[in-house]
């Protein structure tokens, strides 16, 4: 695994950031900057919309957010539960797929992976996303 090693028994963010991670990051920001609701063609569609639109609306795929690049096409970040991936699909003014990224879910969480209940997880940003108990609300209180 490539990664570089900053500070040993620090936080998961300051720990280790692997390639796939970093070059994710830095193309479409941290994950849950991006937007929520999307205006391709000069119309709005939220997450849940854009994911059927790609054909990405399954169980084990949970759209993060979207936003918009420098040549005009557009992106998608989504949880692929069944591949424990990070994914960004990049697409154009048509629909039609022009790229797509991943990595490992534990380039961002850690052991914490193993920690989280995975039937209240829910990766739309925030706590949430962070591993706190969805069910006791925000800051896990």
């Amino acid at each position: 695994m490539n990664a570089e090693k900053r500070e040993e028994g620090g936080a998961v963010e300051d720990r280790e950031i692997t390639i796939a991670r970093r070059e994710i990051e830095s193309r479409y920001g941290k994950i849950g900057d991006g937007k929520k609701i999307l205006f391709v063609n000069g119309v709005p569609v939220g997450l849940s919309t854009l994911s059927r639109r790609l054909a990405l609306q399954y169980t084990d795929l949970v759209p993060i957010d979207a936003g918009d690049l420098p040549d005009g096409t557009h992106w998608l970040r989504f949880y692929d539960n069944e591949q424990r991936k990070v994914t960004v699909v990049e697409f154009d003014r048509s629909f039609a797929f022009t790229g797509e990224r991943g990595a490992d879910i534990m380039d961002w969480l850690g052991d914490d992976y193993f920690r989280i209940r995975w039937r209240a997880f829910c990766p739309a940003g925030g706590e949430e996303w962070l591993g706190a108990d969805a069910s006791r609300g925000k800051g896990g209180k």
